[in-house]
């Protein structure tokens, strides 16, 4: 039986972040596939219409990775590969991130097939994708192998990948605004991307000075900036969380990576309080403000209340027992989407429903069997910080991860034996500050909290929700990362 380590709690949903700091912020910062070759050339030494470029990663100043983008014209369309290498410290931990984008684009730039993975020496994620008209066909790995998810788009959307091309085919103006719709497949969901030409300032890198173009991007509560030069290339780039990309060459872009874990990203997006919390894992009561309380916050009525810019956490108190019997049987409509699988919340898979169906046994309270299959998930994972895209599926085969795998396996194994469930994702406070973390909901006849990370059932109430729901809705999180301030107020 694994018991739980001792160790700060660990932050929301890391993929997810790292995407969208890196991939909106460079609008193509992922890695190509494997079997994609980048040579060591420049702009001079390539066909005319296609394109290659290099980035460096600084965060805080200092190199974490580095990114090259190349597009090339094949059967008459545009290829955009894409690679990024990053090295983060989480936790004390060295994690070598390795992911990869291959996407085929129309003439418009819109995205027609694309596959995306993942790499961080202990997961590996894939998926690929194609769209038909308005339809997007999904798939969890390679494209034709396993389930196929299928999703109506509004627009035909551009890809990520696609953007800095698409800059280069343009005319750069101050004043002008370019709006389009961006899709991203992690999330799966598409967002519509507005950016402006701001003004022409002059910017030196590497002892050259650029006549550039500002570009303005606001994005999840968020002005994201970029320089491009007068040909539309990107010259630097300044997002979330002191993350800045800066044009390089390919023989320095592989080297001078720091690895010295100097800085910490979980505590780099922690919030740090005044006031010190006597045993928070018995909190029944908390109240704090917020400098700037987040749109997307949730209030209940009953465990979360908001008072103007004050939020009031109160602890559940029992009796948890539900007037239904498992498996639920789904009366209620607004309860359906917490029963249903998702891409990643495989809830209907075989493994899935024998596992949880073997850990609750003959139990049909469910009260009860919520609280064994968050107690097996609790004791039966490894505790360690993962960069990946949770993956219920092979989470339960793998058993191991942060709060993410955790949440992710219990919404599925909640769901399987017919409890509804969501993952919520917020701040939780431990050794003096706050820290993004993901933990679930069960619904008893009334929402109740789980925390499979930290063994409770209801838990404690330091935990802040921001948002519930899957990666689509998670995603309005990244903006609140290194803006939020939190004042305790009270206590109990």
């Amino acid at each position: 039986m694994k018991k739980a380590l001792t160790y700060k709690i660990i932050g929301i949903v890391i993929v997810v972040v790292w995407i969208f700091m890196i991939a909106e912020l460079a609008r193509r910062t992922h890695f190509a596939s494997k079997d994609v070759e980048f040579t060591h050339e420049d702009e001079k030494g390539i066909p005319k219409g296609d394109s290659i470029q290099w980035m460096d990663i600084l965060l805080k100043g200092r190199k974490a990775g580095y990114a090259v983008t190349k597009i090339t014209r094949v059967n008459g369309q545009r290829e955009v590969n894409e690679r990024v290498f990053l090295i983060v410290n989480l936790m004390g931990s060295t994690r070598k991130i390795l992911s990869t984008t291959r996407a085929q684009v129309d003439e418009g730039f819109h995205v027609t097939s694309f596959t995306f993975s993942l790499s961080s020496g202990l997961i590996d994620f894939k998926v690929s994708g194609r769209i038909k008209g308005k339809d997007l066909f999904i798939w969890m790995g390679q494209e034709g192998q396993g389930e196929v998810k299928r999703i109506r788009l509004p627009v035909k959307p551009m890809i990520n990948a696609g953007v800095t091309q698409y800059f280069r085919s343009r005319e750069l103006k101050v004043g002008h605004t370019f709006s389009f719709p961006l899709f991203d497949p992690v999330i799966m969901t598409t967002n519509p991307a507005v950016i402006k030409v701001v003004g022409k300032e002059e910017i030196t890198l590497n002892d050259t000075t650029y006549d550039a173009f500002r570009l303005e991007m606001s994005f999840l509560g968020k002005t994201l900036i970029f320089w491009l030069d007068e040909q539309g290339n990107s010259l630097k780039e300044e997002g979330f969380m002191g993350f800045t990309l800066v044009r390089t060459t390919p023989s320095k872009a592989l080297a001078g990576l720091d690895s010295s874990m100097r800085v910490d990203f979980y505590e780099l997006s922690a919030i740090a309080v005044a006031k010190e919390l006597e045993n928070p894992r018995e909190a029944s009561y908390l109240s704090v403000r917020f400098d700037q309380l987040p749109s997307s916050m949730p209030i209940d009525g009953s465990r979360q209340i908001m008072e103007g810019e004050i939020v009031k956490v109160v602890k559940e108190m029992p009796p948890f027992a539900a007037s239904y019997t498992i498996p639920h049987r789904g009366g209620n409509r607004k309860l359906m989407p917490y029963l249903m699988p998702e891409p990643l919340v495989q809830s209907g898979d075989e493994e899935i429903i024998s596992a949880a169906e073997e850990i609750v046994g003959g139990t049909t309270e469910p009260y009860a069997a919520a609280k064994l299959l968050m107690e097996w998930v609790f004791e039966n994972m490894e505790k360690t910080p993962l960069v990946s895209i949770p993956d219920a599926k092979q989470i339960l085969r793998d058993r191991k991860g942060d709060c993410n795998e955790h949440a992710a396996l219990l919404t599925a194994l909640l769901r399987a034996v017919g409890i509804p469930a969501r993952i919520a994702v917020g701040l939780v406070y431990n050794d003096g500050k706050f820290y993004y973390h993901a933990w679930n909901e069960a619904y008893l006849d009334r929402w109740i909290s789980m925390d499979a990370t930290l063994n409770q059932v209801p838990a404690d109430a330091t935990h802040i929700k921001l948002v519930d729901g899957g990666l689509e809705k998670q995603i309005q999180i990244v903006g609140m990362i290194g803006n939020l301030t939190v004042t305790i107020l009270d206590y109990r």
